[in-house]
């Protein structure tokens, strides 16, 4: 049957240890092998990071950990990180589709439907942050979206941040890292085209913009439009991104970053009922092309806009002073008619409801810190003391309405959709004031993390129709602390600990402000880097628990309390490796266990839905040597297990596993790229809740001709 496995006989995780415990004659391979390598034409720029090769796929640093950088294999933690050549070989048009070949995250909650990123990690809904600056949380419809060509790379942390990043998810954050101007000039345009009339044009300009190298830029930009799988949908966007550093000596730089996007067409919402979707039923079944909205009233307007800078000042060969800060504005205006549920009479029929929601949002964010290099003894210090600052401002205006039934096996949308009342009038505030510690120690082959973090953060609403407004006040410590030991061998096991929260809006029975989560996790794992191989491979085992909780009030109905707990505990493999100068293997393997321990209804010792139990991925390309040269294959398959789509845990999304195909052929400064994203067309469903599903993306053909001079 295709793309079906089971993976308790036939585990990547197998072959993933088979990779590592053979690292070292890959390795011989390697030094023995000719001096062709692979290439993709993919702007990664030289960064704080330091992983300036522009087809390299094996990162080796990040900043995300502790907002200094620092190598992977020093960090008792576990992070990766996904380069900006990996983005452009696998054609990853969004941030999800990037993180699809990673261990332990759910990149695509929404299906085909990538209006924005849902994504989550270890069991957890996951937080984005551009540049380590808080986005706008998920429960906003003008949320940003970033294309992944702006983007030098993506760093994710895994496990409670809030020492680094305040309030947090406990399951991690996803952190996008914008393209920088380099003195190196990099010219490059490309041209897409592909499955569903797609169509896609760019440009990324940089180098130095006098003699000296003091003054350095960069202008990127897109332009993208689309049709999707689904009938009368489709997408467009553009974006533009200039950015200027001023250098003028070794010890300062000030880069100014902004960034303008505009969505006329957002696409589509992708949720149909649980009944005729996973559940079948007997008059037949929702098609993955049915469009249950209204065609001529629909529609999806977004803007965007930031301005902000990244700024460091070396004092002496010890301090240094970092500042970063933006301002970011965005704008929606929704208004669409949704499938709701399916009329029980056997006649094939959806029940559909009408919304209209305009946003307004403005965030200001901002984070000084001192860093200080210096030695006590023998322990070298890496100092990171700071305080950072958020503003949140949501205007938010609404009208919700009903619409009219139709067949989902021959709709009608002839019927017209009454117009909307704006009824409801909100507006909402929050500010986050946070000062945080952090020490990572080295002494000789010892590597020591500890973290402090104190935040005060607070939480307004207005309902202007009501006439009410609630207030609500949090104040939160959290820490991490990590310890590991780094062998000559290039074998690195570590233990780390660490706490997050997030605040939650509403009030108990009694009157009384709900106060935030708390995370906590603890970690054991192994990292390896070997010798003379570009490579790194990891491994991890978590325990990771989230109390306060809301759950039903036994006594009082409608209200709730903080007495809910949920565990996820896991597993995860990650491997990317250069096995050769031609050849390159990106495998990973996740094993999700979360578990409601503690609530007060029938969900206590349930699972939560849409979190895959296990799913594994393995990427691979080889460059063809001799009179192939020039020509690069590769292609990958993405296996996601089965999760439960409902909370009582009575019906399962069935496992799928996608595979997709690659090819690049470079002449000079030209080359032509050919993605095929789930190959054999196969439909699944991507996962369910109680409330519908989401299928999956079909086959996507991208066909891409770059110049770069």
């Amino acid at each position: 049957m295709p793309g079906h496995c089971t993976f308790k006989r036939t585990p990547l995780s197998a072959l993933l240890l088979m990779i590592i415990s053979s690292a070292s004659g890959w390795a011989a391979e390697k030094n023995n092998a000719d001096n062709s390598t692979l290439t993709v034409t993919a702007s990664s720029v030289e960064s704080d990071s330091g992983d300036a090769d522009s087809w390299n796929q094996v990162a080796k640093k990040a900043d995300s950990v502790t907002k200094s950088t620092r190598p992977l294999i020093e960090t008792p933690q576990s992070i990766s990180v996904i380069t900006q050549a990996q983005m452009a070989s696998q054609a990853a048009l969004n941030v999800s589709q990037a993180l699809r070949y990673n261990s332990g995250i759910g990149a695509e909650g929404g299906g085909a439907d990538y209006r924005f990123d849902d994504i989550s990690i270890r069991g957890f809904s996951a937080d984005e942050y551009l540049d380590g600056l808080r986005l706008p949380t998920v429960t906003y419809w003008s949320r940003p979206n970033y294309d992944t060509y702006l983007l030098d790379r993506l760093e994710i942390v895994k496990g409670p941040s809030s020492v680094t990043f305040g309030q947090a998810s406990p399951g991690g954050v996803v952190n996008l890292i914008s393209k920088r101007p380099t003195a190196e000039p990099i010219h490059q345009i490309f041209v897409s085209t592909g499955s569903h009339n797609l169509f896609e044009t760019g440009l990324d300009l940089s180098g130095a913009l006098d003699n000296d190298e003091h003054w350095l830029g960069r202008l990127t930009g897109t332009w993208s439009r689309n049709d999707t799988q689904v009938d009368y949908t489709k997408y467009k966007h553009y974006d533009i991104a200039p950015a200027l550093t001023w250098q003028p000596n070794d010890d300062t730089r000030l880069t100014l970053l902004g960034q303008f996007r505009k969505d006329p067409y957002t696409g589509f919402y992708n949720q149909l009922p649980l009944e005729g979707s996973l559940i079948k039923l007997a008059q037949g079944n929702y098609s993955d092309k049915f469009y249950g909205g209204q065609p001529g009233f629909d529609y999806y307007r977004r803007e965007q806009a930031s301005i902000g800078y990244d700024f460091m000042h070396k004092f002496d060969d010890i301090w240094s002073v970092h500042q970063n800060l933006r301002y970011l504005h965005t704008s929606s205006d929704y208004q669409m008619v949704y499938p709701n549920a399916t009329v029980n009479d056997g006649s094939a029929t959806v029940s559909r409801d009408s919304m209209r929601v305009i946003e307004s949002f403005n965030a200001f964010d901002v984070d000084t810190n001192l860093q200080g290099n210096l030695d006590t003894g023998p322990v070298n210090h890496a100092l990171t003391l700071g305080v950072d600052y958020v503003h949140d401002d949501l205007r938010q205006n609404s009208g919700y309405g009903t619409a009219s039934d139709i067949s989902y096996l021959n709709p009608d949308y002839s019927t017209p959709v009454d117009p909307l009342l704006i009824d409801n009038h909100n507006r909402s505030f929050m500010t986050q004031l946070g000062f945080y510690l952090q020490d990572s120690m080295k002494w000789n082959q010892w590597i020591l993390n500890l973290g402090g973090r104190y935040d005060r953060s607070q939480t307004r609403s207005q309902n202007w129709v009501a006439g009410s407004r609630t207030e609500l006040n949090d104040y939160a410590t959290t820490g991490r602390a990590g310890l590991m030991y780094h062998f000559d061998n290039g074998i690195a096991p570590y233990i780390s600990y660490g706490t997050s929260f997030q605040p939650q809006a509403g009030t108990s029975f009694d009157g009384n402000a709900f106060t935030p989560t708390k995370g906590k996790q603890s970690e054991v794992g192994v990292k390896y880097q070997p010798n003379g191989l570009n490579a790194l491979f990891s491994a991890a085992l978590y325990d990771l628990r989230q109390t306060n909780v809301l759950t039903a009030d036994p006594e009082h109905a409608n209200y709730s309390v903080q007495t809910g707990e949920i565990r996820s505990q896991g597993f995860e493999l990650d491997a990317k490796a250069n096995l050769t100068s031609r050849w390159l293997v990106n495998a990973s393997y996740a094993l999700t266990n979360p578990k409601v321990l503690s609530a007060n209804d029938d969900t206590e010792g349930k699972q939560p839905v849409a979190i895959a139990r296990q799913s594994a991925t393995l990427w691979t390309e080889y460059a063809l040597p001799g009179v192939l040269e020039g020509i690069t294959i590769g292609g990958g398959g993405r296996y996601v297990g089965t999760s439960y789509a409902t909370t009582d845990n009575s019906l399962k999304v069935p496992a799928a596993l996608v595979y997709d195909a690659m090819m690049r052929y470079r002449w000079q400064d030209w080359q032509l790229g050919l993605n095929l994203q789930n190959l054999t067309d196969k439909q699944y469903i991507s996962n369910c809740n109680d409330l519908g599903c989401h299928f999956g993306l079909r086959r996507q053909l991208i066909a891409t001709v770059s110049y770069q001079w």
